[in-house]
């Protein structure tokens, strides 16, 4: 089994990634007022070639070194062959083969960063995500309450990178949780319910209670994000002419 650590970062937009922000003047907008950029760096990778990065998972926008400043950090260990087979590192938002290699799509519409981010840490013991991580994430709850989810909008495209990978390496990751393995949907509520809890200070009562005051709320925002990306779909929204 290929052992190593995965280093989680996350940094404030706005400083830093021009391109993302001109997304977020799309439908980006509709989630979240300061979202940060989270990627993902294979530890034994660290110092990175900052021309030449190696272990380094792009997620969107431009190279952006751990140590700048602003990033947080966070260290888990993963099965390395299973975070690279799952999302290839390296590839930059301008690869002719980014859609088979790290994930289908258009950023800001299909997927963003923390969905990226997700499918490397799917790598690591209980199949982590963000919601089980304390690192500054703004804005991440509202993308998992939308129709991008956990994993991104593709949930087929996600699925088959999934068999499409070592079975035998997935197996020896399989999550310990009750649940782990369900529909997208329960996947959806489970991240939800994380979230909830950490707002709760690890009350879960309050956190039940605050799903339930939401559910509505929630429901009408997921609906709203999926007539989004299906106008989008459709022809009716041209992201591209937007950002240029």
């Amino acid at each position: 089994m290929d052992n190593n650590g995965l280093v989680l970062c996350s940094v404030m937009v706005q400083p830093v990634r021009q391109r993302i922000l001109k997304s977020i003047l799309t439908w980006l907008d509709i989630i979240s007022v300061v979202p940060n950029h989270t990627f993902v760096v294979e530890e034994a990778a660290i110092p990175l070639d900052r021309t030449e990065p190696s272990g380094y998972w792009y997620c969107a926008g431009d190279f952006c070194d751990i140590d700048e400043a602003g990033v947080h950090q966070h260290i888990e260990d993963a099965n390395i062959s299973l975070a690279k087979c799952l999302v290839s590192p390296d590839i930059k938002d301008d690869h002719e083969l980014r859609p088979v290699l790290v994930i289908a799509g258009e950023y800001s519409v299909n997927y963003v960063c923390h969905n990226i981010a997700n499918r490397v840490l799917y790598a690591t013991p209980n199949h982590l995500t963000l919601g089980d991580i304390e690192i500054p994430k703004n804005g991440y709850s509202a993308v998992i309450k939308s129709t991008l989810g956990v994993y991104g909008q593709n949930k087929v495209e996600w699925k088959r990178r999934q068999k499409n990978c070592s079975q035998s390496l997935i197996d020896e990751y399989t999550p310990d949780k009750p649940g782990g393995s369900g529909p997208d949907l329960d996947e959806q509520r489970r991240e939800i319910d994380k979230i909830h809890i950490a707002a709760c200070h690890g009350d879960e009562q309050k956190a039940r209670n605050l799903t339930n005051a939401l559910s509505t709320v929630d429901y009408e925002f997921l609906k709203r994000t999926e007539q989004t990306v299906q106008k989008y779909e459709e022809g009716l929204v041209n992201l591209r002419n937007i950002l240029n």
